[in-house]
């Protein structure tokens, strides 16, 4: 009996001195994602813009070919902005540095900034149109030659001819996910140029001068611009 009492009692003291010593743990909440109020893409791709202008009533249709670097971001509501960079080579039959001799391949480079919606922007798909405002130019270089010039003797001599137009149109941009991250896309934009450039320059250069006559028309009838990229985006 006496024996079952101490048992009894070293039990009840193991009990309570174990229950001092549990300390409460209060369970703290999950922290939960934020929603993002804009997605944000990065794109790298191929473009091959298609020209035609008209300048001083004569028609210059071009070919480009080259990279195209892009952003575009679209808010939770919709509202969506993008700006892009487009740079390569450039064909022509149409451009000449005179009566005898064609320029056939030249340097393209354009750039434009947009404001637009996103209609659709999910995990898998995004689409989106854009209004957007923008430069392009071409611009062709002859080899560099030794002239004889009436004024300043004897001169290295090299002829360039720009086409250029300030640009108005709009896109339209499709991305389909292939990861979290990263996914392709294909966009096609129309640019209309309310005013087209051309630019002849001149320049001659030797030992003790260097000079540059440039001859401009703006007399334009404007044009078009065709702008097909496809590439790669990536989404953060």
């Amino acid at each position: 009996m006496k024996k079952t009492f101490f048992t009894a009692a070293i039990l009840a003291a193991a009990t309570a001195f174990a229950a001092d010593n549990v300390q409460t743990t209060t369970p703290q909440p999950v922290a939960q994602p934020k929603d993002k109020s804009w997605t944000h893409f990065v794109g790298a791709g191929v473009t091959v813009p298609v020209s035609k202008y008209n300048v001083e009533g004569s028609d210059f249709s071009l070919v480009s070919a080259g990279l195209n670097l892009s952003y575009m971001g679209i808010s939770k509501s919709g509202f969506a902005v993008r700006a892009d960079l487009s740079s390569g080579a450039t064909f022509t039959d149409d451009v000449k540095y005179n009566e005898k001799e064609d320029a056939d391949v030249g340097t393209y480079v354009a750039g434009e900034v947009g404001l637009g919606y996103g209609f659709v922007n999910t995990p898998d798909w995004t689409v989106a149109v854009f209004a957007t405002v923008g430069v392009e130019g071409s611009v062709f270089t002859r080899d560099t030659e030794t002239y004889k010039h009436p004024d300043l003797g004897k001169v290295d001599w090299t002829r360039s001819v720009t086409l250029g137009a300030l640009t108005l149109g709009g896109d339209l941009v499709v991305r389909k996910a292939l990861g979290n991250h990263v996914g392709v896309f294909a966009s096609v934009g129309g640019r209309w140029a309310p005013v087209a450039v051309w630019l002849l320059t001149d320049e001659y250069d030797n030992d003790d001068v260097n000079r540059k006559d440039t001859f401009k028309s703006d007399k334009s009838d404007g044009g078009f611009t065709v702008v097909p990229t496809v590439g790669a985006m990536w989404s953060f």
